[in-house]
């Protein structure tokens, strides 16, 4: 059984290795900027902090602007054009003199992931569409590359600085390989594509995607997921290593170690996932997920130990493990193709503008009131989602409730 599993998604190989060689090295060269402007540059967090808002600007603006009106034969095209522009970013950056060459560098990582993710995206839901495999499963495997890219960049990255005596320009200018690998693989598939692409057909009935996706429950509940986990991850990301330091007492290699267990349990929970594919109580995984975040932060923010700041940074490593995926999984299920770029574009940018506008918020309420308070900020924001998510289950059980009764009422 686990072989016949393993032989069904073979095919889907080189589109798992496109997808971790660009996400890895996005995220490879968006966490190294900061080094390479201190060290290189002698700048400050205050150039840091702009120069990755201006990323982050970046992203959401072509996101919301481009991949949301690709059609489905686009996808790979613009996979390839974010690939392109992440080496045009990867080489400015390795080689910039001034801030202003790390900024148009930063500008055009911004606008590749803004490309490249959801482009990347649509061409797994399309290809879930049409396997063997089970669209669910397909695509919480993806989502693990995703995390697996994530892991492995950072030791690639550590063991090339360990050759170069720390010089944190080569891993740029090392790294433009991978994004070679992305491009090759999309030009092999549009090859392999027919030149006449069928029009969409998923069992309900086809409608305008701009007048319906985001009026469907489904969609809707994976939107409000995504965002109730945004707040928490901008958060942590940005702001983790300090709260560990001051509030946990902490080092920076314990810090680190913090990330790992994060990651581990996300890396795990998608695992499971994919194992269990298809996941039939949604709502319940959504609920949990919330659930655990309020729990985590409140851990991360009331502990006052290392020990317990690696468990609640475990803790909330699940819900990032299972948000996305089953968020993936509603929208190939509810939507037709020419739908699905817009509805991804509007999932993953509506994280990218709360990952732009959380942290500065944030840090004025680090600022003014110290970083437990800030972390317990953290959880507002997801109560509420939590409770709008619950209205939506609440809502579209109702109705489903309604529609039987009257349907048996009329037969």
């Amino acid at each position: 059984m686990v072989l016949d599993k393993l032989g069904k998604l073979k095919k889907y190989s080189d589109l798992f290795a496109a997808s971790a060689a660009f996400r890895g090295t996005q995220n490879m060269a968006l966490t190294t900027i900061a080094l390479l402007v201190k060290d290189k540059l002698g700048l400050g967090p205050s150039a840091i902090g702009v120069i990755g808002a201006v990323a982050g600007a970046s992203m959401v603006a072509s996101t919301f602007l481009v991949s949301s009106r690709a059609k489905p034969h686009q996808l790979e095209r613009s996979v390839i054009a974010g690939s392109i522009l992440l080496i045009a970013g990867l080489l400015v950056i390795g080689s910039s003199q001034n801030v202003w060459e790390v900024t148009a560098g930063a500008i055009f990582l911004g606008i590749s992931g803004g490309l490249g993710l959801p482009g990347l995206t649509g061409v797994v839901q399309r290809a879930a569409r049409t396997g063997n495999v089970g669209s669910e499963r397909l695509l919480a495997l993806y989502t693990l590359v995703l995390s697996g890219s994530l892991a492995v960049a950072p030791l690639i990255e550590a063991f090339l600085l360990e050759r170069v005596g720390q010089d944190v320009r080569w891993p740029f200018f090392a790294f433009t390989i991978f994004p070679i690998v992305t491009i090759v693989t999309m030009i092999f598939r549009l090859r392999r594509a027919p030149a006449h692409p069928a029009s969409p057909s998923t069992g309900h009935d086809y409608r305008p995607p701009r007048k319906r996706a985001i009026s469907l429950h489904p969609v809707q509940k994976a939107l409000t997921a995504q965002l109730m986990y945004a707040v928490p991850f901008a958060g942590i990301t940005v702001f983790g290593a300090e709260v560990a330091r001051v509030g946990a007492h902490a080092n920076a290699s314990q810090a680190q170690l913090a990330f790992t267990a994060f990651f581990a349990t996300s890396l795990l929970s998608r695992a499971v996932l994919a194992w269990l594919a298809p996941i039939r109580r949604k709502n319940s995984a959504f609920l949990l997920s919330g659930l655990l975040t309020l729990a985590g932060i409140a851990v991360i923010a009331t502990g006052h130990s290392f020990a317990l700041f690696l468990v609640g940074m475990a803790v909330i490593g699940v819900p990032h493990g299972i948000i996305f995926p089953l968020g993936l999984s509603l929208l190939a299920d509810s939507l037709n193709p020419e739908e699905l770029p817009k509805a991804n574009s509007t999932l993953i940018g509506a994280s990218n503008v709360v990952s732009v506008a959380a942290p500065p918020l944030l840090g004025e309420v680090a600022v003014a009131y110290g970083y437990e308070p800030m972390m317990l900020s953290i959880d507002l924001p997801v109560l509420i989602l939590l409770a709008g998510l619950i209205y939506l289950f609440y809502s579209h059980s109702s109705a489903a409730g309604r529609s039987l009764l009257n349907h048996q009422q009329g037969g």
